[in-house]
């Protein structure tokens, strides 16, 4: 029920990133792909000879094939600013915090369950969203206190909007023809990429691929629209440890029905 709104609103955060990592060419761009990667024929031209498209979708072929990565960010949703902060330990497991509404919440994906535990803002701001009366979301926020709750991954909607588990179904290809255009090189937390934007609507996104090295995704942002928002890769294949939370901590969330 709550943590259902809440990775509903949390899957916003990321939505723009599988987009615009794939979106460009078409099929157009899968032959240059997939090949073997070399960012720059010198150092002066990276990717050179590469559209904007081809450029991207070397992006995401690298993205899709990570071990571990961390993902870090901000966006404004329905009017509300939050936050995430999440380290991917492999397909199915991942652990992050999320900041909504003023309140904090933590989350583990693992072993085919999803954990959620917040402080008292985050549960009331999650059940308001879910449309719950006041009294029901005291309720939840009292049983919940302290506690994690527990429930099969994949169980919702939402799940199946939520790709930060799985970096395959988090950059999956995209046959939108959206034109990328290239702009100028920038850094990224000391990492020299090459900026990538294209327009949707009154919103423009701006994707920073890594010219050194692999040509890993760093920055995705969106400026204009409704919901701006900043998200940031980083950890590509560093280790993450990662585990359930203790028994007596937990909440299985059949409970909250009874």
């Amino acid at each position: 029920m709550a943590d259902r709104t809440f990775l509903g609103v949390a899957a916003l955060c990321v939505t723009a990133v599988v987009t615009l990592t794939a979106c460009g060419e078409g099929e157009k761009a899968d032959t240059k792909a997939a090949g073997a990667f070399s960012a720059s024929a010198s150092p002066a031209t990276p990717f050179e000879g590469l559209s904007p498209a081809e450029i991207a979708e070397k992006s995401r072929l690298v993205m899709a094939k990570l071990r571990s990565l961390r993902v870090t960010g901000s966006a404004t949703v329905e009017g509300k600013e939050m936050t995430v902060d999440v380290a991917v330990a492999g397909k199915g497991n991942c652990l992050g915090t999320f900041g909504m509404g003023g309140g904090t919440g933590q989350v583990r994906w693992y072993g085919g369950y999803t954990y959620t535990k917040g402080d008292k803002k985050f549960w009331q701001e999650s059940a308001a969203g879910a449309g719950v009366s006041s009294q029901q979301a005291d309720a939840v926020v009292g049983l919940l206190a302290g506690r994690w709750l527990r429930k099969p991954a994949g169980s919702t909607d939402a799940d199946d909007e939520f790709p930060f588990c799985d970096t395959t179904a988090m950059f999956t290809k995209d046959q939108s023809d959206s034109a990328l255009k290239r702009g100028a090189d920038t850094d990224v937390n000391g990492t020299r990429g090459v900026t990538l934007t294209g327009k949707d609507g009154a919103a423009t996104r701006t994707l920073v691929v890594a010219t050194d090295g692999q040509p890993y995704d760093l920055r995705m942002s969106v400026e204009g629209g409704k919901e701006p928002q900043t998200v940031e890769f980083s950890g590509f294949n560093k280790p993450v440890t990662l585990a359930p939370p203790p028994t007596k901590n937990v909440i299985d969330m059949n409970k909250l029905h009874r």
